[in-house]
């Protein structure tokens, strides 16, 4: 009796479930910011509070650009790479970030409208429960890098912790994506306030892009080591972006900067 009763339980729920997945895929289907050169620019006026400096030519060039900035929270920093994009594209959408899966499923009414899951490349956990670049997404990706003028924005830290630069935690997949198209890095600073006990991204900087040292010459173990230096120059960039107090573990990012530009033979 009980185990009819957990079944008959069930039957709803799955229907509840069916019916909110196919909700999702029609709103998705709509796509808004796909679809609209003139959704983007009212998506961009709607995003209040951001001031964000003029867009450097790297982000116009024939080649493909990866954008890496600080990671002050998941929605905060979406929240700024879509305005950006919203700039950036006055033809079609150019911009993709890779993000966790919840920006997606987790979205809002208005971010399924607009189609955010067509600007996002999913990374899902490991066994480990790490986040990590499955061969799938890296092959998209690649692909993705491989169009004329398309920019990739990814975090270089896998934590939200401060601002987002934790130097213990660094990421090197954006150096491996530019070092593997030979594209440049483009730092990009997202500078915080405090509203009522939150981080809010208030503005939005450019640095000068980084291009990959040739690394032809070098064994796999050096190239590991060239791939975590050119990771952490990067770091460095970005925390000359944002004002002192809120570059993390890159408060000295002037040094840091010059200690990786030493290791890279920059100098």
């Amino acid at each position: 009796m009980e185990k009819g009763l957990r079944y008959a339980g069930a039957i709803p729920s799955l229907a509840r479930k069916a019916t909110a997945e196919r909700v999702d895929s029609a709103l998705a289907s709509l796509a808004l910011l796909d679809r609209s050169a003139k959704v983007r620019r009212l998506t961009d006026l709607a995003m209040t509070g951001i001031g964000v400096e003029p867009l450097p030519p790297a982000l116009y060039a024939d080649h493909a650009t990866i954008l890496v900035s600080n990671y002050p929270s998941v929605s905060q920093s979406l929240r700024a790479v879509i305005k950006v994009g919203c700039r950036l594209s006055p033809d079609e959408p150019r911009l993709k970030a890779i993000a966790r899966p919840e920006i997606v499923t987790q979205a809002n009414l208005p971010m399924k409208v607009l189609g955010v899951s067509r600007f996002v490349f999913p990374v899902h956990k490991d066994e480990a429960g790490a986040y990590r670049l499955q061969r799938k997404l890296v092959k998209e990706v690649l692909v993705w890098l491989d169009g004329p003028g398309h920019v990739l924005w990814l975090s270089i830290t896998g934590r939200t912790r401060g601002n987002g630069l934790l130097e213990g935690d660094l990421r090197t997949g954006a150096a491996l994506f530019a070092l593997n198209r030979r594209v440049p890095l483009l730092p990009m600073g997202l500078v915080t306030k405090e509203r009522k006990g939150r981080l809010r991204v208030v503005k939005v900087r450019f640095g000068d892009p980084i291009y990959p040292p040739s690394t032809s010459e070098l064994d796999d173990f050096e190239r590991a080591d060239y791939l975590i230096d050119l990771t952490k120059l990067a770091m460095s960039q970005v925390a000359l972006l944002l004002p002192s107090g809120q570059r993390g573990d890159f408060e000295n990012a002037g040094e840091k900067l010059t200690e990786s530009r030493r290791r890279l033979g920059l100098d």
